[in-house]
């Protein structure tokens, strides 16, 4: 009498997942098994299983890469409408307001301006903002709102990813354990698109 819910995150990650298992050697892809265990699990009626997975858009066409998989995502796809400026600013306010801080609204409207209309920076806005609140908490000691001075320490939602990743790279050499900067690289590397 139960129900399953199977909740993916971030599938469009399985295709690139998909493109380095192309170099495997023994032909066997798991992205590839993974597409028909969701499949035969939504097929089957003995329980019944519902099946979300959130990805960004842009990468529905990457859908075709897998038999089956377009038409079963034809037969239930939900795509969310973009955000509006409005519903961005409750995004930027809310989490400082929960913290018990408040921030000022021209920094707001700075960082919904630095923003624009590209909905492909959400996670980059998420990670600035979180870069602002711990800078604003370390060198604020949590008075008074935060600033711009805060968000230009960070580099601003342009530079706040690199400056972070430019931070932990630093602090690997001056471990000077080479061990520890092969790994870094080798994460960086990962982390990236050509």
């Amino acid at each position: 009498g139960d129900n399953l819910l199977i909740l993916v995150d971030q599938f469009e990650e399985l295709f690139r997942f998909s493109d380095i298992e192309k170099s495997k050697q023994d032909g066997f892809s798991d992205a590839v098994a993974f597409i028909e265990l969701l499949l035969t699990a939504s097929r089957q009626s003995d329980v019944p299983v519902y099946i979300v997975f959130t990805m960004r858009s842009d990468f529905l066409g990457e859908c075709t890469r897998f038999k089956g998989f377009p038409e079963a995502i034809n037969d239930g796809h939900y795509l969310v409408p973009r955000m509006s400026r409005e519903q961005i600013r409750e995004v930027i306010e809310g989490p400082v307001k929960v913290g018990g801080a408040e921030i000022y609204r021209t920094l707001v409207n700075r960082i919904l301006n630095d923003l624009g209309d590209n909905p492909d920076q959400l996670p980059i806005l998420q990670h600035a903002l979180m870069r602002v609140w711990d800078y604003w908490r370390v060198q604020s000691q949590q008075t008074g709102p935060l600033d711009n001075e805060h968000y230009e320490a960070i580099g601003t939602l342009k530079g706040a990813l690199s400056q972070h990743a430019e931070e932990a790279y630093s602090e690997l050499e001056e471990d000077e354990n080479q061990t520890s900067q092969n790994l870094c690289k080798a994460i960086f590397k990962t982390l990236t698109d050509r």
